[in-house]
């Protein structure tokens, strides 16, 4: 009985021993993991961030294998030469021939940067932009065009596109992270490559697929600020023969609180254009011209989609056409019927 005893107790504490040293740890594990990922977060704070390795790190690194990817990921035809300069920035060029010369090797590389792409690059694309933007927003002045254009080749909307399509692991530039500006050069260079390689229709398709979206979703009236929309929507009134904007309260809320709201109607010839709400009656009325604009311009909140991938295919000869036509700008603006109407 006394052995049959001893046996059990053993087993036990066999079986705790196996338990505890799976499921549990020394006690000095997690201090000390704790006080590496404090130590980590220190370094990091001081580096500005965590620290990022450029893929040409990387043993398996193959830049013919990485340059063929990326054309056949965006689905597009390049040329191997233009498409490796589109890449290449001038300041790759001079640090790798500063190397060589610090190492007493004659420094005959036979690499182009892209300099020359970028400034080609850039105005196609501007010229691209302007083309679709006249084509689908035929009722807008051009301030509203420039505006829009303006926002999709400022260097925040070109580098988030960059970023997206993975360039910043096949640029050959001296920094890394790459700044801002490599980025959206490198981007217009791509697009002067494809230009060339493809020709302009595939490098104009290319940039409503991948910069104009960028529109998608954004308020296309938050990128123009008109100064005096009141004197504004007066002078096209004027223009079109139209009595002057009237203004009147149609209804308020609260006007005894921090939380008053006014809504002003404007009419003209007794006829109602559109209302606007603000904490105050010039707020209100400003708001109502506001509208009133947007109504005039077809840029409601409630304007249909933008059109974009088969649903340009007919009118791409129309954006081609409109590339170097403006649209009228707001100083000699007037609705489409009466501009019929005229001519």
């Amino acid at each position: 009985m006394v052995l049959d005893t001893v046996v059990y107790c053993s087993r036990l504490t066999a079986a705790v021993n196996v338990i505890s040293k799976r499921n549990f740890k020394a006690h000095w594990v997690a201090p000390t993991l704790r006080e590496l990922q404090r130590r980590k977060v220190i370094e990091e704070d001081r580096g500005g961030g965590p620290k990022i390795f450029h893929r040409s790190t990387f043993l398996e690194w193959n830049y013919d294998a990485e340059i063929f990817a990326f054309s056949n990921r965006l689905g597009e035809k390049f040329n191997d030469s233009s498409l490796r300069a589109a890449l290449t920035h001038k300041s790759y060029i001079e640090r790798e021939t500063a190397r060589l010369s610090d190492i007493g090797v004659e420094s005959n590389l036979q690499f182009q940067d892209n300099e020359a792409l970028a400034q080609k690059g850039g105005e196609i694309m501007s010229k691209f932009i302007n083309g679709y933007l006249r084509a689908v927003f035929t009722q807008v002045p051009e301030e509203l065009i420039r505006a829009m254009h303006d926002f999709l080749t400022s260097n925040p909307t070109l580098e988030t596109v960059a970023k997206h399509i993975g360039l910043g692991d096949l640029m050959l530039c001296a920094d890394f992270p790459c700044k801002t500006e490599t980025y959206v050069k490198s981007f217009k260079a791509v697009v002067a490559a494809l230009a060339e390689s493809s020709g302009e229709e595939r490098a104009r398709i290319f940039v409503q697929d991948l910069v104009i979206t960028q529109l998608y979703g954004q308020d296309v009236n938050e990128l123009w600020n008109p100064v005096d929309p009141i004197g504004n929507l007066t002078a096209i009134l004027k223009r079109e023969g139209k009595a002057e904007p009237e203004f009147r309260l149609i209804r308020q809320a609260g006007s005894n609180s921090i939380l008053a709201v006014y809504y002003v109607g404007v009419y003209s010839d007794k006829n109602f254009i559109s209302e606007g709400a603000g904490e105050s009656l010039e707020v209100a009325k400003e708001m109502a011209a506001r509208e009133a604009l947007k109504k005039f311009f077809h840029t409601e909140d409630s304007m249909r989609a933008l059109p974009f991938g088969r649903q340009l295919k007919n009118i791409q000869s129309k954006i081609a056409q409109l590339e170097n036509q403006p649209n009228v700008p707001l100083s000699e603006w007037i609705s489409p019927k009466i501009m019929s109407a005229v001519h």
